[in-house]
């Protein structure tokens, strides 16, 4: 058999989330879950994924509500609470699968991506592992205090203020790209992405930022424990994927867990040179704790037959 491919649907509360389900040469086995940045949509994470499949998982590359192929209105509504939810909802679509061991599914996330993940796995047990790469929002408040400023805060607070006004008196929140930062490796980005897939649009909705300012999936990881966590973490030049919001999060988590910090910028491991590492540390991860690490076995409630058979 080769390995397969094939455009799918599954609802999230509601709603109708677009998916493409990566199948490797034998199955059933188990199954990964992807979760992109808010500058991606799902056709940008194949590049991740054949790594995966080659490794012989299951892929399932999602995009949230709102956004890419999947249904939902207002368009670009980012909202991370509820990208834990389609998380969630893919994992119940995965189980529902022949190709897939419903009892080992991990998954895996990329920036913003890689936080959701990781407040996904906290909230839902099914998820046995977790993998994020270059991390970047562990305390939303804090982060985009790091990235735009104090002065630049309070503009977005006061933005955020008519905004309000704004969605009270039309029901309709005001729309904003995603990237307004220049930094030198990413300042094209947006533009190469549309370029690359006709899906992406670099435009959300402005009171997303509201709730990325009240995303703190940090404050919760503490409870991810005891699912094992990877945290692949950017060591150079980087005003986006912070290092030490990483290592903030990753001293929070509980055991078992592992911090890789790699020396690549921005991109460095979305498109080289350190995605190769990144993802060989990854596939191995995942090895270990969905491939090679038994399931837990609930211990039988003793019936008095088997307490008689004690006895004897």
């Amino acid at each position: 058999m080769t390995n397969r491919s094939e455009e799918i649907r599954f609802p999230s509360l509601g709603t109708h989330c677009a998916g493409d389900l990566y199948l490797p040469a034998e199955t059933p086995a188990p199954a990964l879950v992807l979760g992109h940045s808010g500058v991606m949509v799902k056709e940008a994470l194949s590049v991740f994924a054949r790594y995966f499949v080659r490794a012989g998982f299951v892929v399932l590359a999602l995009d949230y509500r709102t956004v890419g192929a999947s249904e939902g209105e207002p368009r670009g509504q980012d909202y991370p609470e509820r990208q834990v939810e389609d998380f969630r909802s893919a994992i119940s679509y995965l189980r529902t699968r022949p190709e897939v061991e419903p009892e080992r599914i991990g998954l895996w996330g990329v920036s913003v991506g890689g936080s959701v993940a990781a407040q996904a796995a906290v909230l839902d047990r099914r998820a046995k592992c977790v993998v994020v790469q270059s991390p970047s929002v562990w305390d939303g408040w804090r982060y985009l205090e790091r990235l735009l400023g104090g002065e630049g805060l309070r503009a977005l607070r006061d933005r955020l203020d008519e905004d309000w006004e704004r969605r009270y008196r039309t029901g309709e929140s005001a729309r904003v790209p995603h990237l307004t930062l220049g930094h030198e490796n990413v300042k094209d980005g947006p533009e190469l992405s549309a370029e690359l897939f006709p899906r992406y649009r670099n435009e959300r909705t402005l009171d997303s930022t509201e709730h990325l300012l009240t995303f703190a999936p940090e404050h919760l990881i503490h409870r991810l424990a005891p699912t094992p966590l990877l945290m692949i973490a950017n060591g150079g030049h980087d005003p986006y994927h912070l290092l030490d919001e990483a290592q903030s999060a990753f001293a929070r988590a509980g055991e078992p867990k592992r911090l890789e910090v790699l020396p690549y910028d921005v991109l460095g491991l979305y498109t080289g040179p350190g995605l190769d590492e990144a993802m060989a540390l990854a596939v191995e991860w995942f090895d270990r704790y969905l491939r090679r690490t038994r399931l837990v076995t609930a211990t039988p409630v003793p019936t008095r037959e088997t307490v008689a058979a004690v006895k004897q």
